[in-house]
């Protein structure tokens, strides 16, 4: 039995759909790239939703506290 040793080319994979790429690239077609920066706009677009809506509520708990009478 001889073992033969196949070497892979150096090569990377797509961020998005994990094919083999050539090294340097990062995705590996237009779909895919586009696909990553919507996911992206859409987490950036998520968490300042978030950041909004616990600043409002700090916003409310505090005038809540603040007219809540004493006594």
């Amino acid at each position: 039995m001889s073992q033969q040793k196949t070497q892979i080319p150096p090569h990377t994979h797509c961020k998005v759909c994990g094919k083999a790429i050539p090294v340097g690239k990062t995705y590996c077609s237009n779909e895919c790239r586009e696909s990553e920066i919507k996911s992206q706009q859409r987490a950036k677009r998520i968490s300042r939703i978030y950041t909004i809506f616990f600043i409002a509520l700090l916003i409310i708990i505090i005038i809540m506290t603040a007219l809540t009478p004493r006594g």
